[in-house]
């Protein structure tokens, strides 16, 4: 016999757990089957822990640059276990938090493997046998994403690892080749550089993250290569081999056949959807590439049936959808809503602000300049380095800018940053890019002296045709 809820939920990553608490406190009674941890890849496998070792990886960087303040020391020493238990103890404690919420909510949580059977149940295979839940209102599907592989050579946790490897490595390598050259291989570029590991970086395209504005990602790659990282770009990985010493990687660019060598080689080509074996196909519901296709609302193609986070395609979107945990987030609380029989808009992929926790940081919202000038926009732009920032020179960076673009004589359309701190000031350009404000709106608000923010407001100065330091 079946156990009834309004919904249920298959996936207890960031797109469930905020669907299943925004549904709990709309009053609606909700299970949630999860066969890992609640809060999936986030927080086990991906932005968490990942953001916890790369801010290990900036306190190395700084303490090798504590002389330029006064303060004398000697080469840090790297203790990795600890750093990896460090990493540990924040994902711990934010997993006791959502656990916590979970209970809180009143959310039934059915730990197990679960697949659709049919528009309103899930039979999920727990430690006890088999159990059915039945859904009034809708299934929701939030099965997640699992990194891509490579189709010559598949990552093994030894010499060849993607991200889920990378974050639970028992050591340091010597040198690494890190094949793809956007956030994930970026981020993890530069945390081997930071702990001292020679990093070489293989890119199909021409540039580096290449979603960025132009300028943002030519001024990251000379900001990279500075640090001692090398990248070889515009090149087309064709095999990948273990050796005794490691790994060797070969490449071809203009007809010319490479190989590169190093003790580990990190794949990070992107993310799949993990929609196998989860009853699709079997219920009729409609797929693209893998992703599950959804309309602007997450209904599926079967009636009853809806798909939220990084596993959804929405052919009738505007912009990419992007597999990012804040996606997730207002994705959940939506689709709670809709099915709540709220009135809910459509998700503003454009105006999503995201973020490269590289170092430096990157982070932009809206639109690129050269996107803007392709969809035929009459555009404008402003730039305001953070050399001339008095808090970024006490912070000791200085390195990189801030880029404002506007409609000429009309609202600005993005915000683009490479420098310190990148992703605490993307927050007030997403204001910006949303609520479509004029530069001379923004040119009135007041930003506290010395920050980091004034290099965004400096930007809004200059567009709005009266600059201050510019």
């Amino acid at each position: 016999m079946a156990d009834r809820f309004d919904v249920v939920i298959l996936g207890g990553g960031n797109a469930g757990y905020s669907f299943a608490f925004r549904a709990a406190a709309l009053g609606m009674s909700v299970a949630m089957v999860e066969k890992d941890k609640v809060g999936g890849t986030c927080l086990h496998r991906g932005c968490i822990p990942t953001k916890a070792l790369l801010h290990a990886a900036d306190l190395v960087d700084e303490i090798k640059g504590a002389g330029e303040f006064g303060i004398l020391t000697h080469e840090p020493d790297v203790d990795w276990g600890k750093v990896q238990g460090f990493k540990e103890s924040v994902v711990a404690r934010m997993y006791r938090g959502v656990s916590g919420l979970v209970k809180k909510n009143k959310v039934e949580l059915v730990e197990g493997e679960g697949r659709l059977t049919d528009a309103k149940t899930i039979i999920v295979s727990t430690g006890d046998g088999e159990r059915t839940l039945s859904a009034e209102r809708g299934v929701v599907l939030a099965p997640g994403s699992i990194p891509r592989e490579l189709p010559f050579i598949e990552s093994n946790g030894n010499r060849i690892h993607n991200s889920d490897h990378g974050l639970e490595a028992k050591d340091i390598p010597s040198s690494v080749i890190v094949v793809g050259g956007n956030y994930i291989g970026l981020e993890f570029a530069s945390m081997y550089r930071s702990f001292g590991v020679e990093v070489q970086v293989v890119e199909m395209l021409p540039k580096i993250a290449p979603a960025e504005d132009d300028d943002i990602s030519e001024a990251l790659y000379r900001v990279l290569q500075k640090r001692g990282i090398k990248f070889h770009l515009g090149v087309t990985v064709t095999g990948a081999q273990e050796t005794d010493q490691g790994v060797e990687v070969t490449f071809e660019k203009e007809g010319e056949n490479k190989t590169l060598s190093a003790e580990r080689m990190f794949v990070a080509i992107g993310r799949a959807p993990r929609t196998e074996g989860i009853g699709l196909e079997e219920v009729g519901v409609a797929t693209d590439r893998g992703f599950i296709t959804t309309t602007s609302n997450f209904k599926t193609s079967v009636d009853g049936v809806f798909a939220i986070g990084d596993a959804v395609f929405i052919p009738d979107a505007d912009w990419p959808h992007p597999q990012l945990a804040h996606v997730a987030f207002i994705e959940g609380i939506t689709l709670a809503e809709h099915i709540a029989g709220q009135e809910t808009p459509p998700v503003d992929y454009k105006n999503i602000p995201h973020v490269i926790y590289c170092q430096p940081e990157v982070a932009s919202v809206g639109l690129t300049e050269g996107k803007a000038k392709d969809l035929g926009m009459d555009v404008t732009s402003k730039r305001y380095p953070f050399s001339a920032n008095a808090r970024a020179l006490m912070l000791g960076g200085g390195q990189g800018f801030v880029k404002t673009v506007a409609e000429k004589d009309g609202a600005v359309v993005g915000v683009h940053i490479v420098g310190p701190r990148a992703s605490d000031l993307i927050s007030e350009a997403m204001l910006a890019t949303t609520w479509e404000a004029y530069p001379s709106e923004l040119a009135a608000l007041i930003h506290p002296h010395p920050t980091l923010s004034e290099v965004v407001g400096e930007t809004f100065l200059e567009l709005a045709g009266k600059p201050l330091h510019g």
